[in-house]
């Protein structure tokens, strides 16, 4: 039973719980009956073994188990009494420890959400943004659909830009050839950005037939130990060039993107800037919207909520540093710097919780298919595919439907909004 809850401070919480002894009383009385039943005790029939026995050679098990059961129970009827939501995981002081005939009394601490009944978030005023589309940029989407167009013919001519080089390359290592770097007919693509640039500027002006060496300096955070932190040499021969072919602008190209001439792609490409910009410019206002409320809005995040931010931000950081061969930061750095950013980020969330809870605002499992859809449309994957992927990499639906809920606040923030 609940005895009483201390204030802390505004996101932590002292309870004093009690247990009364008829319940441990019963519940040990249930265990030792189990037990009988389990076990032998030589010179006494299955199940008839005295509890005194029991309680000498298994008693601080038994209490173990006992505790185990009760704590959870009340520590959840204390919680539900003083209508608190913890964040993390209970506090206990002290030992845990069963006396006969007496109640089980404990005390924890909780750190909870702070109290957001009072928040505001009515008459939020934000400055118009408008845009256009310039030709420029439509120009620009053209040559990138063009791109996607090139063939590569065979050609007997020197490598110029942008065309691809056919080598076989053999690798050396302190004067020793490696076969895991060597390669036969490996492709070179002039000027591609996952080609080294030692490499595209040696092939420019190569053809069929030509041999030449390349030297490269692998960084000592590089994953691949063997090479971390040495020069390889590279000795190639050109076996094949192929030349760069780029189709014009004309009404051929708009039919490759199922439009029916020039100008229709061109409008359907502006039309498309369009949308993009409009969707950045809603998401500008967005931001807009949380900065303005958490500025109105000053309160503390719990440190634990705040601690598990930064610790998924480090996380990412090492993944990311990895991928690229490089050495991590230090932990310490990396915590310091960002514990501003965890920190409203935790007071972010809890604004938007709290806005939502109040405007009655969820998700249906018909807007999470919605969106796993449109996001398996974009990537060109399938809806299952998607899911399975969502499940891999967080666990649950849980954080897609986390992000459906805050979009969902944040344009119920933005319709009330004023705009000027």
């Amino acid at each position: 039973m609940l005895q009483e809850v201390q204030e802390i401070n505004p996101t932590t919480r002292k309870l004093r719980i009690s247990i009364p002894s008829e319940v441990i009383d019963s519940e040990l009385s249930n265990a030792y009956g189990r037990l009988n039943e389990s076990i032998k005790v030589p010179g006494f029939r299955p199940g008839k073994a005295p509890r005194s026995i029991l309680e000498k050679k298994y008693g601080k098990s038994v209490e173990g188990e006992v505790i185990e059961k009760v704590i959870p129970e009340y520590y959840n009827k204390a919680l539900r009494e003083s209508d608190l939501e913890p964040v993390d995981h209970p506090s206990f002081e002290g030992e845990l420890e069963i006396k006969a005939n007496q109640p089980l009394s404990f005390t924890l601490t909780v750190e909870v959400k702070p109290d957001m009944s009072n928040i505001k978030y009515d008459g939020i005023a934000l400055e118009k943004k408008v845009f256009t589309v310039e030709d420029e940029e439509i120009n620009k989407a053209l040559e990138s659909l063009r791109e996607s167009k090139v063939l590569f013919t065979p050609s007997e001519t020197e490598v110029e830009k942008g065309d691809i080089a056919v080598v076989n390359a053999e690798a050396f290592i302190d004067g020793k050839k490696d076969e895991a770097m060597s390669q036969k007919d490996f492709t070179l693509l002039q000027g591609a950005q996952e080609v080294p640039k030692e490499f595209s500027e040696a092939i420019l002006g190569k053809k069929k037939g030509d041999v030449f060496e390349v030297k490269l300096n692998y960084g000592k955070g590089h994953p691949n130990s063997s090479i971390a932190g040495k020069e390889v040499l590279f000795r190639m021969e050109v076996t094949e060039t192929k030349k760069r072919n780029i189709p014009p602008l004309d009404d051929i190209l708009a039919n490759e993107f199922e439009c029916e001439t020039l100008d229709g792609l061109k409008f359907r490409i502006r039309d498309d800037i369009s949308k993009r910009k409009e969707s950045e410019i809603n998401l500008s206002y967005k931001k807009d919207i949380i900065n303005r409320i958490l500025k109105e809005n000053q309160f503390d995040a719990p440190s634990s909520m705040v601690a598990k931010e930064i610790d998924t931000f480090v996380g990412q950081l090492k993944e990311s540093a990895s991928r690229r061969g490089e050495a991590a930061r230090p932990d310490d750095e990396v915590r310091r710097s960002y514990e501003p950013t965890a920190m409203e980020n935790v007071r972010s969330v809890i604004l938007i919780e709290a806005i939502g809870k109040r405007e009655n605002i969820t998700v249906t499992d018909e807007e999470i298919r919605d969106a796993i859809k449109e996001i398996a449309e974009r990537h060109g994957r399938n809806v299952e595919e998607v899911t399975k992927l969502y499940h891999v990499r967080e666990g649950s639906m849980d954080a897609l439907k986390s992000r459906l809920f805050a979009d969902k606040v944040l344009q119920y923030l933005l319709d009330k909004a004023v705009i000027k």
